[in-house]
C-alpha cells in the first residue's frame, strides 16, 4: 500500500510540474537580434560597380555620385578606398557610354562638345588613378580601355594591354578581348583571344 501511494504523489507531482516548464518555455522571450548597421556609402559603391559589370553605366555614375559628393575633382592622395573605387567606376561608366553619362551637374554630357569633355575628364582620371597606384594591372587595364575610346589614344592603349600580355599579368579576359580588338599583328590577336577564352570571356572576338 505504501508503494501504491508513492506512485500516486509522483504521478500527481509529475502532472503538475510538465504544464508549468511547458508554460514558461511557450512565454521565453524571443531574442532580439540586433540590427545591423549598413555603411551606405559602401553600399552604392558596390551597387555602382554592379551595375556597371551589368552593362547599366547611366545607373552605375548614378549611385557613384550619390555615394561620394563632388567626384568630378581628382581626390587627394591618401582618400579613402570607396571614394577612389566610386570614382573609377564613374569614369568607365562615362567612358562606356561614349560621354553621355553626366560627371556632375556641370558636366551633363547632353552636347558632342560636353561628351568629349567628359571623355577627356575620364581618361584623366584614370591616368592619376593608374599613376598613384602603378602595380594594380586591373587599373592599368581601366587606363587602357578608357584610352582606347578615341584615335589619338589608341596606341598607348595597346602598349598597356600588350605589356601586361607579354608579362602574363592580364587580369581579366575582357582585357585580352579588348587587346585582340586593338591588335593590328594576326598572330598576337589570335593569341589574346585564345587567353580570352581561357579566362571564360564572353566577349572574345576581334
Amino acid at each position: 500500500m505504501p508503494r501504491f501511494v508513492t506512485v500516486l504523489m509522483l504521478a500527481c507531482l509529475a502532472s503538475s510540474v510538465v504544464p508549468e516548464a511547458e508554460a514558461c518555455l511557450r512565454k521565453m522571450p524571443k531574442a532580439r537580434l540586433a540590427k545591423q548597421q549598413v555603411d551606405p556609402t559602401r553600399r552604392d559603391v558596390l551597387a555602382a560597380e554592379k551595375a556597371l559589370g551589368k552593362g547599366d553605366a547611366a545607373k552605375a555614375a548614378k549611385l557613384a555620385r550619390r555615394a561620394v559628393p563632388g567626384l568630378d575633382q581628382l581626390p587627394p592622395v591618401g582618400a579613402a578606398e570607396l571614394a577612389t573605387r566610386a570614382q573609377r567606376t564613374l569614369a568607365l561608366a562615362v567612358i562606356r557610354s561614349g560621354g553621355a553619362t553626366p560627371v556632375s551637374d556641370d558636366m551633363p554630357g547632353k552636347t558632342a562638345e560636353e561628351q568629349r569633355l567628359n571623355v577627356a575628364w575620364a581618361q584623366l582620371v584614370l591616368h592619376y588613378h593608374a599613376a598613384m597606384n602603378a602595380d594594380n594591372v586591373v587599373i592599368q587595364v581601366q587606363l587602357a580601355e578608357a584610352l582606347a575610346s578615341t584615335e589619338p589614344e589608341r596606341p598607348q592603349a595597346l602598349g598597356i594591354l600588350r605589356d601586361l600580355s607579354t608579362r602574363d599579368l592580364m587580369p581579366t579576359a575582357s582585357g585580352y578581348a579588348l587587346l585582340a580588338q586593338l591588335e593590328s599583328d594576326a598572330t598576337l590577336r589570335d593569341a589574346a583571344l585564345s587567353r580570352c577564352r581561357e579566362l571564360g570571356g564572353t566577349t572574345c572576338k576581334a
